[in-house]
């Protein structure tokens, strides 16, 4: 991938560009740690979340001369992985593997997933882990999304097929849960923390 380059950018080539071989790489690459983390956010099963990867990014490539209607290649990747992972658990539900998680997700956040700052010591990483996980799921997967996909609210909706209205209110709601659970100076450094995802992930979305 292009040092810096857009992932608009990169979907743009790949759809209309001469070089699609490049380009496909190039896509794979810029998309592949964000669609993986996501999906091994709601579901724990990374075998099964790289399979969903590699059989979207194969229909990716099959319907590379139809894409080219996609305004927000975000929007189509990260609702297309979350229905295709929705529905293999369904699928293996019902075939009786009692292993699989259930289709309704189950988010949890790990300290890794917290930027690892000076500021951020490990005693507040603790606070901060068992903070978000309090939140209702719905919030999590919103958290999850805004802040650490850097997804805008219009995103949001449509991969969650939730309106706008309940994007506001799932993330107003989960930044008081926080504000209850946590103490002034740790909740400075979670909106610092987020607003530095939200930057970064912007960059390279672009």
């Amino acid at each position: 991938m292009g040092k810096g380059k857009a992932k608009s950018t990169i979907w743009s080539e790949f759809v209309n560009g001469n070089n699609q071989k490049k380009s496909y790489k190039d896509l794979f690459d810029a998309y592949y740690d964000g669609l993986y983390g996501y999906g091994t956010k709601i579901c724990q099963r990374p075998e099964v979340v790289k399979d969903c990867i590699q059989d979207l990014f194969q229909n990716v490539w099959e319907r590379r001369g139809e894409l080219d209607h996609i305004d927000s290649p975000n929007v189509y990747l990260f609702v297309s992985l979350r229905r295709k992972i929705l529905k293999k658990l369904k699928k293996n539900k019902k075939i009786g593997d009692l292993s699989e998680l259930d289709p309704n997700i189950f988010i949890e956040f790990s300290r890794e997933d917290l930027i690892i700052t000076d500021e951020i010591k490990h005693k507040n990483k603790d606070k901060l882990q068992k903070a978000l996980n309090k939140l209702p799921e719905r919030q999590k997967e919103v958290i999850l999304l805004h802040f650490f996909n850097g997804m805008s609210y219009g995103e949001i909706e449509e991969i969650l097929s939730i309106n706008r209205q309940s994007v506001y209110n799932h993330i107003y709601r989960a930044m008081e849960t926080l504000r209850s659970l946590l103490d002034n100076e740790i909740m400075k450094l979670v909106i610092s923390m987020m607003l530095s995802f939200i930057s970064y992930s912007h960059f390279f979305i672009g």
